[in-house]
Protein backbone atom coordinates (compact mmCIF):
# COMPACT_ATOMS: atom_id res chain seq x y z
CA UNK A 1 0.00 0.00 0.00
CA UNK A 2 1.23 3.51 -0.52
CA UNK A 3 1.20 6.92 0.71
CA UNK A 4 -2.10 7.50 -1.91
CA UNK A 5 -3.91 4.38 -0.82
CA UNK A 6 -3.79 5.10 3.01
CA UNK A 7 -7.09 5.28 4.34
CA UNK A 8 -8.21 8.60 6.15
CA UNK A 9 -9.60 6.52 9.14
CA UNK A 10 -6.69 4.43 9.55
CA UNK A 11 -6.99 2.52 13.15
CA UNK A 12 -8.87 2.70 16.00
CA UNK A 13 -7.29 0.27 18.76
CA UNK A 14 -8.68 -0.14 22.08
CA UNK A 15 -6.52 -1.61 24.49
CA UNK A 16 -6.34 -2.46 28.65
CA UNK A 17 -5.02 0.89 30.14
CA UNK A 18 -2.75 1.09 32.87
CA UNK A 19 -3.79 2.14 36.14
CA UNK A 20 -4.04 6.20 35.89
CA UNK A 21 -2.83 8.24 38.62
CA UNK A 22 -5.33 9.01 41.31
CA UNK A 23 -5.80 12.55 42.75
CA UNK A 24 -6.88 13.30 46.66
CA UNK A 25 -9.19 15.62 46.80
CA UNK A 26 -8.35 18.90 47.76
CA UNK A 27 -8.86 23.01 47.78
CA UNK A 28 -7.94 23.95 44.58
CA UNK A 29 -10.18 25.45 42.81
CA UNK A 30 -11.76 26.47 39.15
CA UNK A 31 -12.62 29.25 38.18
CA UNK A 32 -15.44 30.15 35.74
CA UNK A 33 -14.96 33.46 33.74
CA UNK A 34 -18.51 34.77 33.54
CA UNK A 35 -19.52 37.81 30.97
CA UNK A 36 -23.23 39.48 29.90
CA UNK A 37 -23.78 36.68 27.12
CA UNK A 38 -25.76 33.75 27.21
CA UNK A 39 -22.80 31.62 26.78
CA UNK A 40 -22.20 32.29 30.38
CA UNK A 41 -24.26 29.50 31.80
CA UNK A 42 -22.06 26.86 29.68
CA UNK A 43 -18.66 28.20 31.08
CA UNK A 44 -20.43 27.34 34.85
CA UNK A 45 -21.27 23.94 33.59
CA UNK A 46 -18.27 23.31 32.40
CA UNK A 47 -15.93 24.85 35.27
CA UNK A 48 -18.22 22.41 36.50
CA UNK A 49 -17.28 19.80 35.10
CA UNK A 50 -13.77 20.07 35.55
CA UNK A 51 -13.68 20.72 38.82
CA UNK A 52 -14.88 17.60 39.37
CA UNK A 53 -12.84 15.30 36.96
CA UNK A 54 -9.95 17.51 39.08
CA UNK A 55 -11.62 17.28 42.50
CA UNK A 56 -11.62 20.79 43.47
CA UNK A 57 -14.29 23.80 43.51
CA UNK A 58 -15.43 26.41 40.86
CA UNK A 59 -16.01 30.07 41.50
CA UNK A 60 -17.38 32.23 38.92
CA UNK A 61 -16.23 35.83 38.58
CA UNK A 62 -17.57 38.65 36.79
CA UNK A 63 -15.41 41.84 36.08
CA UNK A 64 -17.06 44.52 35.50
CA UNK A 65 -15.83 48.24 34.41
CA UNK A 66 -18.09 49.69 36.99
CA UNK A 67 -18.01 47.51 39.45
CA UNK A 68 -21.60 46.09 38.33
CA UNK A 69 -22.97 43.43 36.34
CA UNK A 70 -26.26 43.94 34.15
CA UNK A 71 -29.28 43.80 36.55
CA UNK A 72 -30.57 40.57 34.39
CA UNK A 73 -27.32 38.72 33.59
CA UNK A 74 -26.47 39.05 37.48
CA UNK A 75 -29.64 37.96 38.51
CA UNK A 76 -29.69 34.84 36.13
CA UNK A 77 -26.20 34.09 37.16
CA UNK A 78 -26.52 34.00 40.79
CA UNK A 79 -29.42 31.81 40.92
CA UNK A 80 -28.34 29.53 38.26
CA UNK A 81 -25.18 29.54 40.83
CA UNK A 82 -26.89 29.18 44.12
CA UNK A 83 -28.59 26.41 42.51
CA UNK A 84 -25.12 24.50 41.49
CA UNK A 85 -23.62 25.44 44.81
CA UNK A 86 -21.24 27.94 42.83
CA UNK A 87 -19.62 30.91 44.79
CA UNK A 88 -20.24 34.31 42.67
CA UNK A 89 -18.20 37.48 42.49
CA UNK A 90 -18.56 40.48 40.78
CA UNK A 91 -15.07 42.36 40.06
CA UNK A 92 -14.55 45.95 39.23
CA UNK A 93 -11.06 46.63 37.22
CA UNK A 94 -9.75 46.22 33.97
CA UNK A 95 -11.30 43.06 32.31
CA UNK A 96 -8.21 41.27 30.92
CA UNK A 97 -5.49 42.35 34.00
CA UNK A 98 -8.55 41.41 36.37
CA UNK A 99 -9.07 37.81 34.74
CA UNK A 100 -5.39 37.27 34.89
CA UNK A 101 -4.63 38.26 38.11
CA UNK A 102 -7.38 35.98 39.84
CA UNK A 103 -6.59 33.11 37.58
CA UNK A 104 -2.61 33.50 38.86
CA UNK A 105 -3.81 32.90 42.35
CA UNK A 106 -2.08 29.71 43.84
CA UNK A 107 -5.39 27.79 44.68
CA UNK A 108 -6.61 28.44 40.97
CA UNK A 109 -5.82 25.54 39.13
CA UNK A 110 -7.75 26.14 35.79
CA UNK A 111 -9.71 28.65 34.00
CA UNK A 112 -12.89 28.76 32.04
CA UNK A 113 -13.72 31.07 29.75
CA UNK A 114 -16.30 31.55 26.64
CA UNK A 115 -15.11 32.00 23.41
CA UNK A 116 -16.89 34.44 22.34
CA UNK A 117 -15.94 34.29 18.43
CA UNK A 118 -17.16 36.33 15.47
CA UNK A 119 -16.93 32.92 13.16
CA UNK A 120 -18.19 34.74 10.19
CA UNK A 121 -15.17 36.65 10.81
CA UNK A 122 -13.16 33.91 11.27
CA UNK A 123 -12.37 34.80 14.61
CA UNK A 124 -12.39 31.58 16.80
CA UNK A 125 -12.10 33.54 20.15
CA UNK A 126 -12.77 36.92 21.29
CA UNK A 127 -10.22 39.31 22.26
CA UNK A 128 -9.84 38.95 26.22
CA UNK A 129 -10.07 35.01 25.59
CA UNK A 130 -6.98 35.31 23.17
CA UNK A 131 -5.41 37.80 25.79
CA UNK A 132 -5.83 35.71 28.39
CA UNK A 133 -4.88 32.20 26.56
CA UNK A 134 -1.54 34.20 25.64
CA UNK A 135 -0.48 35.56 28.76
CA UNK A 136 -1.85 33.37 31.54
CA UNK A 137 0.37 30.00 32.89
CA UNK A 138 -2.83 28.58 33.48
CA UNK A 139 -4.24 25.54 31.35
CA UNK A 140 -7.23 27.45 29.95
CA UNK A 141 -10.74 25.75 29.41
CA UNK A 142 -12.31 27.47 25.93
CA UNK A 143 -16.01 27.06 25.63
CA UNK A 144 -17.99 27.59 22.56
CA UNK A 145 -21.05 29.55 21.94
CA UNK A 146 -23.01 26.08 20.97
CA UNK A 147 -20.97 24.42 23.43
CA UNK A 148 -22.91 21.02 23.86
CA UNK A 149 -24.30 20.40 27.78
CA UNK A 150 -22.40 17.35 29.00
CA UNK A 151 -22.73 15.53 32.59
CA UNK A 152 -19.42 14.19 34.05
CA UNK A 153 -16.33 14.16 31.96
CA UNK A 154 -15.67 10.77 30.99
CA UNK A 155 -14.13 10.42 27.25
CA UNK A 156 -11.30 12.93 26.59
CA UNK A 157 -9.54 12.79 23.01
CA UNK A 158 -6.00 13.69 23.33
CA UNK A 159 -4.27 14.66 20.10
CA UNK A 160 -0.31 13.53 20.59
CA UNK A 161 2.83 13.77 18.15
CA UNK A 162 5.00 11.41 17.17
CA UNK A 163 7.58 12.99 19.47
CA UNK A 164 7.90 11.09 22.24
CA UNK A 165 9.31 13.83 24.92
CA UNK A 166 6.61 16.42 23.68
CA UNK A 167 4.40 13.63 24.81
CA UNK A 168 5.82 12.76 27.90
CA UNK A 169 5.70 16.56 29.12
CA UNK A 170 2.33 16.78 27.42
CA UNK A 171 0.47 14.29 29.76
CA UNK A 172 2.94 15.62 32.56
CA UNK A 173 0.92 18.91 32.41
CA UNK A 174 -2.25 16.96 32.20
CA UNK A 175 -1.60 14.37 35.05
CA UNK A 176 -2.60 16.60 37.93
CA UNK A 177 -5.73 18.15 36.24
CA UNK A 178 -7.10 14.37 36.54
CA UNK A 179 -8.60 12.31 39.25
CA UNK A 180 -10.05 8.81 39.06
CA UNK A 181 -10.83 7.10 35.99
CA UNK A 182 -10.98 8.25 32.26
CA UNK A 183 -11.38 7.13 28.96
CA UNK A 184 -8.56 8.60 26.72
CA UNK A 185 -8.85 8.66 23.28
CA UNK A 186 -5.11 9.12 21.74
CA UNK A 187 -4.85 10.66 18.79
CA UNK A 188 -2.29 10.40 15.97
CA UNK A 189 -2.86 12.66 12.56
CA UNK A 190 -0.73 11.46 9.73
CA UNK A 191 -0.05 14.60 6.97
CA UNK A 192 1.72 14.03 3.88
CA UNK A 193 5.36 14.35 5.15
CA UNK A 194 4.27 11.74 8.10
CA UNK A 195 2.30 9.03 7.07
CA UNK A 196 3.90 5.41 6.73
CA UNK A 197 5.11 4.97 3.18
CA UNK A 198 4.17 1.76 2.49
CA UNK A 199 1.93 -0.43 4.31
CA UNK A 200 2.42 -4.32 3.40
CA UNK A 201 -0.50 -5.96 5.97
CA UNK A 202 -2.27 -2.65 6.63
CA UNK A 203 -4.65 -3.78 9.46
CA UNK A 204 -1.76 -5.76 11.28
CA UNK A 205 0.81 -3.16 10.32
CA UNK A 206 -1.37 -0.57 11.60
CA UNK A 207 -2.59 -2.36 14.77
CA UNK A 208 1.26 -2.93 15.54
CA UNK A 209 2.17 0.82 15.02
CA UNK A 210 -1.05 1.99 17.22
CA UNK A 211 0.65 -0.05 19.86
CA UNK A 212 3.27 0.88 19.93
CA UNK A 213 2.87 4.54 19.89
CA UNK A 214 0.31 4.11 22.75
CA UNK A 215 3.04 1.77 25.31
CA UNK A 216 5.28 4.35 23.83
CA UNK A 217 3.57 7.58 24.84
CA UNK A 218 0.23 7.08 26.39
CA UNK A 219 0.20 3.88 28.61
CA UNK A 220 -2.80 5.07 30.54
CA UNK A 221 -5.24 5.66 27.08
CA UNK A 222 -8.02 3.32 26.28
CA UNK A 223 -7.99 3.41 22.76
CA UNK A 224 -5.65 4.93 19.77
CA UNK A 225 -7.15 6.59 16.90
CA UNK A 226 -4.62 6.79 13.70
CA UNK A 227 -6.04 9.22 10.95
CA UNK A 228 -4.79 11.36 7.45
CA UNK A 229 -5.58 14.70 6.88
CA UNK A 230 -5.85 18.29 8.23
CA UNK A 231 -5.19 18.12 11.82
CA UNK A 232 -7.38 20.71 12.81
CA UNK A 233 -10.23 19.55 10.76
CA UNK A 234 -9.06 15.69 11.97
CA UNK A 235 -9.39 16.50 15.45
CA UNK A 236 -12.87 18.95 15.80
CA UNK A 237 -14.69 15.40 13.85
CA UNK A 238 -12.83 12.88 15.81
CA UNK A 239 -14.24 14.78 19.11
CA UNK A 240 -17.79 13.94 17.76
CA UNK A 241 -17.35 10.81 15.98
CA UNK A 242 -15.73 9.19 19.87
CA UNK A 243 -18.02 10.97 21.67
CA UNK A 244 -15.24 13.02 23.55
CA UNK A 245 -16.53 15.33 25.93
CA UNK A 246 -13.48 17.31 26.32
CA UNK A 247 -10.52 17.94 23.66
CA UNK A 248 -6.94 18.19 25.51
CA UNK A 249 -4.55 20.35 23.23
CA UNK A 250 -0.86 21.88 23.97
CA UNK A 251 0.45 24.99 22.53
CA UNK A 252 3.18 27.39 22.80
CA UNK A 253 0.80 30.76 23.53
CA UNK A 254 1.47 32.45 20.39
CA UNK A 255 -1.40 32.80 17.96
CA UNK A 256 0.77 35.64 15.75
CA UNK A 257 0.35 35.24 12.40
CA UNK A 258 0.81 31.54 10.62
CA UNK A 259 1.13 30.23 14.91
CA UNK A 260 -1.14 27.99 16.52
CA UNK A 261 -2.91 26.48 13.00
CA UNK A 262 -4.28 24.07 15.02
CA UNK A 263 -5.65 25.18 17.79
CA UNK A 264 -7.30 28.23 15.63
CA UNK A 265 -8.95 25.34 13.08
CA UNK A 266 -10.25 23.11 16.21
CA UNK A 267 -11.84 25.97 18.08
CA UNK A 268 -13.09 27.32 14.57
CA UNK A 269 -14.60 23.59 13.71
CA UNK A 270 -15.47 22.34 17.16
CA UNK A 271 -18.58 22.45 19.68
CA UNK A 272 -16.36 20.74 22.58
CA UNK A 273 -14.76 22.77 25.12
CA UNK A 274 -11.51 22.76 24.52
CA UNK A 275 -8.71 22.52 27.27
CA UNK A 276 -5.36 24.41 26.31
CA UNK A 277 -2.35 23.53 28.30
CA UNK A 278 0.34 25.91 27.97
CA UNK A 279 4.53 25.79 28.33
CA UNK A 280 4.91 22.26 27.05
CA UNK A 281 7.77 23.55 25.28
CA UNK A 282 9.28 24.88 28.22
CA UNK A 283 8.21 21.44 29.89
CA UNK A 284 10.52 19.40 27.57
CA UNK A 285 13.49 21.43 28.02
CA UNK A 286 13.05 21.10 31.83
CA UNK A 287 12.87 17.12 31.24
CA UNK A 288 16.19 17.50 28.62
CA UNK A 289 17.92 19.38 31.49
CA UNK A 290 16.91 16.90 34.33
CA UNK A 291 17.84 13.87 31.69
CA UNK A 292 21.37 15.53 31.35
CA UNK A 293 21.74 16.47 34.65
CA UNK A 294 21.18 12.75 36.13
CA UNK A 295 23.59 11.39 33.31
CA UNK A 296 26.29 13.72 34.18
CA UNK A 297 25.05 13.15 38.24
CA UNK A 298 24.25 16.85 38.72
CA UNK A 299 21.34 16.60 40.40
CA UNK A 300 21.75 19.77 41.97
CA UNK A 301 21.15 21.46 38.72
CA UNK A 302 18.44 19.34 37.67
CA UNK A 303 16.24 20.38 40.78
CA UNK A 304 16.62 23.89 39.30
CA UNK A 305 14.24 22.83 36.38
Amino acid sequence: MTKSQVPTTMSSRARPPASQPVRQPGTKKVLAAVDTSAGSRSVIETALRIAEMTMGKTEAVHVSEDGRAEVAMQAAVALFSKSHGVPFRIIEGEVTPTLLREAENRDVIALAIGARSDRKEGNPIGDVARQVLQRTSKPVVVVPPEAISMGRIRRVLVPLEGDEKTARAFLRLLWPLVSGHLDLVVLHVFNESTRPAMLDRPEYDLDILGGEFMKRNCPYATTIELRNGPVGRTVARTAGEQSADLVVLSWSQDISKGRANVVREVLAATSHPVLLLPNVAEAVQADDANVAASETGDLESAGKH
